[in-house]
């Protein structure tokens, strides 16, 4: 049986309780600045409290990607240790994350480490995570599991709700005009990944409306019993609470989890977002 490895980067927001019971599994952490300090996501800072100090900082928080060494670090240990090593990075095209990755493994080896672009991050980003271990432990090779990764990629989605339209300009997802103007009708954009980046998919006026809206989405793609559906939210477990009670109405077998959203999609979508996700 292959000894696999599973490394994932911190915006998959992986628990230490995961950690604790795969010893297969690794997480590097990004970088979060906030008024010109630095802080090691997850380690030094949680979402809770990335949130609160998000709220209060004068400049908008910035992330940057692992260091080089860190990576490099982590990968000349792991790869006298295993067979393989699969690092699933948040969207290439939202990180230099991913691009990383290749020029450690480079370096590194180029036979044994596999750098996956899950084009999402935070909760489908964790999904593969966890079905790539489930798949190790099975004795499952690396082409089965680098196979299974690719379907989560394709039948997936993320939609985020956003409280603030200030954060989609700060970050130059929308313009100041269209930020004015959104805010004095209250309008809620949600958000969507579409081929690895994160656009507005539609525009709201009311939260029941955006609610009404999520699960008209979710409807739509008629989940299975198999499928997936993870709810995240930044300070916004209410709102979280609330989509969860909506989708239960429609889909009341499914076993829905929240958890919290990664820091990194925090800075664009502000305080008091929130998003729904699924796997079919």
């Amino acid at each position: 049986m292959p000894k696999i490895a599973v490394v994932v980067d911190s915006t998959a927001v992986i628990g230490n309780e995961l950690l604790e019971s795969n010893n297969n599994l690794y997480s590097i952490p990004l970088h979060l600045i906030i008024d010109d300090k630095s802080y090691r996501d997850g380690i030094d800072i949680t979402p809770c409290e990335f949130c609160y100090k998000m709220s209060k900082s004068i400049n908008l928080p910035t992330t940057s990607q692992p260091p080089v060494g860190d990576v490099y670090n982590l990968f000349e240990e792991l790869v006298d240790k295993y067979d393989n090593i699969i690092y699933i990075t948040i969207s290439s095209k939202l990180s230099g994350t991913f691009q990383t990755g290749i020029l450690v493994k480079n370096q590194v080896s180029q036979d044994k480490i596999i750098v996956f672009d899950s084009t999402f991050t935070s909760t489908i980003q964790k999904q593969m995570a966890i079905k790539a271990l489930e798949l190790a432990k099975m004795g499952s090779s690396i082409e089965e599991i680098i196979k299974s990764l690719e379907y989560i990629k394709a039948n997936s989605k993320i939609y985020l709700v956003v409280d603030d339209l200030k954060h989609l300009h700060r970050t130059g997802r929308i313009s100041l005009s269209a930020s004015s103007f959104g805010k004095i009708l209250n309008i809620k954009p949600i958000l969507a990944f579409e081929e690895g980046e994160i656009v507005v998919n539609k525009k709201v006026r009311t939260m029941g409306k955006v609610y009404d809206t999520l699960v008209e989405l979710i409807a739509n793609d008629k989940l299975t019993s198999n499928s997936k559906i993870i709810l995240a939210h930044a300070n916004g477990y209410d709102y979280a609470l609330k989509m969860k009670e909506k989708v239960l109405e429609i889909y009341p077998e499914q076993t829905i989890i929240i958890e919290e959203l990664s820091p990194v999609i925090s800075v664009h979508t502000g305080e008091r977002s929130f998003g729904v996700s699924w796997v079919y």
